[in-house]
């Protein structure tokens, strides 16, 4: 049993699709606005596992009740992966706000921190679980755009770290997944922006990521293969941060 968050669109849509694909029955759930229920049908007439469900990850008591939701309807939650984000800032700190901060912090390791308060617990009493975090490359390395968004994202794989600490004698893996650039709508501005050439060139491997490369990282984190690997971040870049 799956459960995904920002699901109803890009790395989090595939993600819950490589998830469910593999076996696992899957809630996917996004913004009512983004009608996640609609696309978990339409996913679940193709004969994938899915169910879809609203939530927003800000709103304590949405995300108490989807948790709740899932776990009476499906016995029990295995996997999370908590990939609902936002990226506010598009310049240096100077030109950035103290709402664009308190948003993304509130949505990447806040709500993330209470997610896995609601979850982990249960996996532990069964002895196993894994919960996965999307974290970023914009919080390993600086940001002359995306700054604020970087340091939300880096604080995030530090909670990755705690928890794994806190919950591996317990069998419950927690990682963090952090992305390169990804062939997805989110990145169009670099994909298909002025700065493609220049990134391209910036990575050894010479391409962007697609959704398929995160999806797997994840899917292997979930899996039996990943069981011994817990307190790390997973970079997933084509080799960007090794470059020179």
């Amino acid at each position: 049993m799956a459960l995904v968050t920002g699901a109803t669109s890009g790395l989090g849509l595939a993600t819950a699709q490589v998830l469910a694909s593999a076996g696992a029955t899957t809630v996917l759930s996004g913004l009512a606005s983004e009608e996640p229920e609609a696309i978990a049908a339409s996913l679940a007439a193709s004969g994938l596992p899915v169910v879809g469900r609203a939530c927003d990850v800000r709103l304590r008591d949405e995300l108490e009740a989807l948790v709740s939701w899932t776990l009476e309807n499906h016995g029990r939650i295995d996997t999370v992966f908590a990939n609902a984000g936002v990226a506010l800032d598009t310049g240096p700190h100077l030109t950035s706000t103290d709402a664009q901060l308190d948003v993304m912090f509130d949505i990447h390791v806040s709500s993330v921190l209470r997610l896995a308060n609601l979850t982990i617990p249960s996996m532990a009493e069964r002895g196993s679980g894994a919960f996965i975090i999307m974290s970023s490359l914009a919080g390993l390395r600086g940001n002359s755009l995306i700054g604020l968004y970087g340091i939300t994202k880096a604080a995030n794989a530090q909670l990755a770290r705690n928890l794994a600490v806190q919950w591996g004698a317990h069998g419950v893996r927690v990682n963090a997944v952090s992305p390169g650039v990804i062939a997805t709508d989110f990145a169009k501005p670099i994909t298909e922006g002025a700065g493609r050439d220049v990134r391209l060139a910036k990575t050894p491997m010479r391409r962007f990521g697609d959704a398929s490369h995160v999806a797997g990282t994840v899917l292997w984190l979930a899996s039996p293969a990943g069981s011994f690997t817990t307190g790390q971040n997973i970079i997933v870049d084509g080799g960007t941060m090794v470059s020179d």
